[in-house]
């Protein structure tokens, strides 16, 4: 039960990211901010104090990214993005869009009649005696 509602966590952290990553930019700008009133408790300068703070917080884009990447699903997330990466590719050059769907065309074709024609005449002879002669 708890692997499914991760798996559909998970499937909805594919959604909303906009939202998703305000959400934690907010929380990471908080945590930072109470790092930095710490630190100049503590009585660091100021940019001392936020320099100590992002290497307490190991680097702000570093937790971003690996935030997201325990939110969604990486493998269906970056499949989705060659997908959508290869839709631009193919509408931004219509020649070229053409020419491959025509070669695809043909070498299905080409290798679904040779298939064909090898299984009737090899793999399953003739269904009688003597069929060669």
């Amino acid at each position: 039960m708890r692997r499914l509602r991760a798996l559909l966590v998970r499937l909805g952290g594919l959604f909303n990211k906009d939202r998703r990553d305000r959400d934690i930019a907010a929380e990471l700008e908080s945590h930072l901010r109470l790092h930095i009133e710490e630190d100049l408790r503590a009585g660091m300068s100021p940019a001392e104090a936020r320099r100590q703070a992002l290497i307490k917080l190991g680097g702000v884009e570093q937790v971003k990214i690996s935030y997201r990447e325990q939110q969604g699903l990486p493998v269906l997330e970056n499949f989705l993005q060659d997908v959508s990466f290869g839709g631009r590719t193919l509408r931004k050059n219509p020649g070229f869009t053409a020419v491959a769907v025509a070669a695809l065309a043909l070498g299905i074709g080409f290798s679904s009649i040779i298939f064909s024609v090898f299984y009737n005449g090899v793999l399953r002879p003739f269904p009688y005696r003597d069929a060669s002669g």
